[in-house]
């Protein structure tokens, strides 16, 4: 079995409510448990920047799943890479939100606002990583 992080981010397709980030969470959670996928989502200035952890054939049908959906659009895959052991077992879907730690990160990487467009694959990475010390309650 080959274990792949997939670190993608998209734009969404409107302002995402609390209750609309609830959804999103709830299924990626139930989702993600059956599939046995693990990962991390950050969504701020309507941008999500998520990874994703799993077994390769699993992620890959996951991820057009996830493409297909009509709450974002411009989908861009930052990094895909096999891995010896996943970032975020932990979560079947870790969430953080904005907050004083992720402004201060972003500044960290020498941004001002949330643009994964903007971030490194292993920027991407250690931003998700570090985020998620700091989990929102959704």
């Amino acid at each position: 079995m080959k274990l792949v992080r997939l670190l993608y981010y998209s734009r969404a397709s409107r302002e995402m409510s609390l209750a609309d980030l609830k959804d999103v969470l709830d299924t990626a959670r139930n989702n993600n448990d059956s599939l046995n996928i693990c990962g991390m989502l950050c969504y701020d200035k309507q941008y999500f920047l998520q990874a994703l952890e799993g077994e390769r054939e699993t992620l890959n049908e996951l991820y057009l799943d996830i493409a297909d959906d009509a709450r974002h659009d411009e989908v861009v895959i930052i990094s895909y890479n096999e891995v010896t052991q996943p970032s975020f077992p932990q979560w079947k879907m870790g969430y953080a939100a904005s907050s004083a730690q992720f402004a201060t990160l972003l500044k960290e990487l020498g941004q001002t606002d949330f643009a994964p467009a903007d971030m490194t694959p292993q920027q991407a990475l250690t931003f998700l990583q570090k985020m998620s010390k700091f989990q929102s309650e959704v």
